[in-house]
């Protein structure tokens, strides 16, 4: 995949300039020409080395600087400076800038510059690939990627944690953020790795079938009881049973469980016997489960027994830098498992996989690269297999009607063309100009018009000028 170089300079002809000599050398460039809009795509997207024009009509290149730096710490930025501008490019390396340039731009220093930065990126991301995760796991090679430092201080935790193999945790956030994967890796990465990993879904199972499922049941218990059963607990005997969805948990089969984690022991369903058990408890939800106690739903000394060790899991849309990562992740797993060959992803692909919000989070995502490879072939994942696949992904920021229409089929009686076109174009002014955060000049130029054009539409759709 072509490495994306971004480039923030006010000047068009410089633009233009290293558009096309980057392009030349092999690299994929986005071009933006004032800090605010550059930065706004920095929020839903990340380039692999940034070139940054220190003089910029509405804030300075430092500024930028500093808000890039917090996004993505460890992207290399180069700045473009004047001859005069020596101390303040000084200022820009004490921030963590790679390097910087002089105007004129010498053309060989910049590209030597540019190919190490990338050469940098290129290998910090496989160091941080390999040491952070696979090797900090033993080798394992099913660690989910990514370079979030969130995830990071997940998998820092999950490590120190391996060494406690008693210890109850917690795991929080939205569904599809990969917490039964989070589960299955403290479990490998323990001293219970050689024994059972089992889970159950509290959602999915009634509350006297759940509490069977845990506790098991002695024969006669009930009327379909006709044989003894072992409950999951005595079945992950010195292994790890996973609650996922607890806070669906009936309060009653709360309170036994609580007693399993107080004192190791229970009582099958129907039975006298007290019997004793080691295992890891390993508990998940998407609920907010403080909202939960607070309407009674759930028991608060449970909440803190299981809240040994809490890891909030970030949702995809908050940590974008991972997409691509998992796109190629997944597409690896998926070429091999479906005997196919896909390696590469279009610019295009590539941008509006990272502007989508997820809302189904890393689950939407596999599904997506999954029924890619399914149905196409590679070697080169594009812009027109997403739009064939008709998902939210392509329809997402549409209006309703037009979603609709993209979606199902044309009825016999024809649609409104003009009206959906209206509706379409009408949107995507609304659209270029919020973004542009009312400036016309940057939303005219978003939208391919001049500035007047842009005018006659704002007033023809009723959108407010600032």
């Amino acid at each position: 995949m072509k490495p994306v170089v971004m480039v923030i300079d006010d000047e068009q002809a410089i633009r233009l300039f290293l558009e096309a000599t980057l392009e030349d050398e092999g690299y994929s460039v986005v071009a933006f020409g004032d800090g605010t809009s550059s930065l706004e795509w920095l929020s839903r997207s990340v380039p692999d080395l940034v070139l940054l024009d220190l003089m910029l009509p509405d804030m300075s290149g430092i500024q930028v600087l500093e808000s890039l730096k917090k996004l993505y710490p460890h992207l290399p930025v180069v700045m473009i400076t004047a001859y005069s501008q020596t101390d303040t490019a000084v200022q820009a390396m004490k921030l963590d800038a790679l390097d910087y340039v002089s105007k004129p731009i010498e053309l060989t220093r910049l590209l030597r510059v540019v190919a190490k930065g990338l050469e940098e990126t290129a290998d910090a991301r496989e160091r941080f690939q390999k040491t952070n995760q696979s090797e900090l796991f033993h080798g394992d090679q099913d660690v989910v990627p990514s370079q979030s430092e969130d995830m990071l201080e997940i998998y820092q935790t999950i490590r120190k944690i391996s060494a406690g193999s008693k210890t109850t945790i917690l795991i929080e956030g939205e569904s599809g953020v990969g917490k039964d994967v989070i589960a299955n890796l403290i479990h490998r990465t323990s001293t219970r790795a050689d024994y059972p990993f089992l889970e159950v879904n509290c959602a999915a199972l009634p509350e006297a079938l759940l509490e069977s499922e845990l506790f098991g049941h002695e024969k006669g218990a009930f009327t379909d009881a006709i044989n003894q059963k072992l409950g999951l607990l005595e079945l992950a005997h010195s292994g790890t049973l996973f609650l996922d969805e607890i806070g669906e948990m009936a309060l009653t089969v709360q309170v036994k469980l609580l007693r399993v984690l107080e004192k190791m022991t229970f009582r099958r369903v129907g039975g006298m016997e007290e019997i004793s058990v080691d295992v890891r408890i390993i508990a998940a939800t998407n609920r907010n489960l403080l909202q939960q106690i607070k309407a009674g739903a759930f028991r608060k000394d449970l909440y803190y027994r299981l809240k040994v060790v809490d890891l909030m899991v970030p949702p995809l849309r908050s940590r974008k830098i991972d997409i691509l990562p998992l796109v190629e992740f997944f597409m690896k797993i998926y070429s091999k498992s479906l005997n196919k060959e896909f390696n590469e992803i279009t610019p295009q692909a590539r941008e509006m996989l990272e502007q989508y919000d997820w809302p189904g989070n890393i689950r939407e995502l596999k599904n997506i690269i999954e029924r890619t490879i399914l149905l196409e072939e590679g070697p080169v994942l594009s812009l027109q297999h997403l739009k064939k696949l008709k998902t939210e992904i392509f329809t997402h920021d549409l209006p309703l009607r037009i979603q609709e229409s993209l979606v199902n089929p044309l009825p016999d009686e024809g649609v409104d063309l003009e009206g959906l076109v209206g509706e379409l174009e009408s949107a995507l002014v609304q659209k270029a100009y919020e973004s542009a955060h009312g400036n016309q000049s940057l939303a005219a130029r978003k939208l391919g018009l001049n500035r007047d054009k842009l005018r006659y539409r704002l007033k023809q759709y009723g959108i407010k000028e600032n």
